[in-house]
Order: structure tokens, then sequence, then C-alpha cells
């Protein structure tokens, strides 16, 4: 059942008149949450989606899928980071901020971590114009038909098709 209401919920998004730009914020920034590992970093993202305007259910499912994602990159991210955190023009930022409060308790000096940083600064604007561009494509090539298909009214119909059905 987990994946029906998911499937729900997707198509309620995609078919609905959020703008687009809401849904690709909110990928966006579900790509930062499901990549970036460590509790206060992800409490972070956290609370920038709670303040800033974007689709909540969005950065959600792109946190789940990008959570498993990231596990994947896990190799690559390792050598990015090393990378920028022994680039020898960023040593007294990285010391700098290591000796801060609260900076270090986001773990930014583990390789694995700042790749994963670097990984999704570099997917965020890419991916914001992709996934807008793929929200306006559907809502103008697909909305109509797919509204149209049987086993889309009988998902969108509600709790009574559900009640129905069990």
């Amino acid at each position: 059942m987990f994946f029906v209401k998911a499937l729900k919920d997707i198509l309620n998004v995609l078919q609905n008149d959020i703008s687009p730009n809401q849904l690709a914020a909110g990928a966006c920034m579900g790509i930062f949450l499901g990549l970036v590992p460590g509790l206060l970093m992800k409490c972070i993202i956290f609370f920038l989606i709670m303040i800033l305007r974007v689709n909540i259910g969005t950065a959600f499912m792109a946190s789940a899928v990008f959570a498993v994602i990231g596990l994947t990159l896990d190799p690559l991210s390792d050598k990015i980071g090393f990378f920028i955190l022994n680039l020898g023009l960023l040593v007294p930022l990285w010391t700098a901020l290591f000796n801060m409060a609260i900076v270090p308790f986001t773990r930014f000096n583990n390789t694995v971590v700042m790749g994963n940083i670097a990984i999704a600064a570099i997917l965020f604007v890419p991916a914001f114009f992709a996934f807008k561009k793929l929200v306006m494509y559907y809502r103008e090539h697909w909305r109509e038909k797919v509204s149209k298909w049987k086993i889309i009214k009988l998902l969108t119909a509600g709790n009574l098709s559900y009640k129905i059905l069990k």
C-alpha cells in the first residue's frame, strides 16, 4: 500500500497547479537532504526546506531517491571531498571553520561529507532547470491524457474508492 500512496501523491503533485519553480526547488533541496550525511547537516537543510517556499512533498521524495543514490556515490564523494579539503588555497578556511563553535559538528571535515556537499551543490542548478522543464513538459503534453486513464481516476478518487477496493 505504501507504493500506491506514493504513486497517488506523485500524481497529485503533477496534476495540481503547484508552481513548477516550487516543485523544482523542493526536488533540489531534497537532493541536498538525501546526499548529505550527518544529523546536524540534515537538520539545517530540513529547517531551510520548512522556511523556504518549496514543495515539501517533492523535497522528501527526492531525498528518499538521492539517499539511495548517495550510498553508491560514496567512493566518488570520498575522492572529491579529499581533493577539496586538501586544496592548499582553502586550508586556512577549513581551519577557521573548524575552530568555530558549532561548525565542526556538521562534520564538514569528513571527506565523504564534503564530497556529498560538493556533488549536491554541483547538481543543484542543473537539477532545478531539468526538473522544472520535466514538470512543464508533463503538464503541457501528458496531463490531460493521464487524467483520463481509469487507474488514475481510481487512484485520485479518494477514500471512497479505497474502501470499495478493500
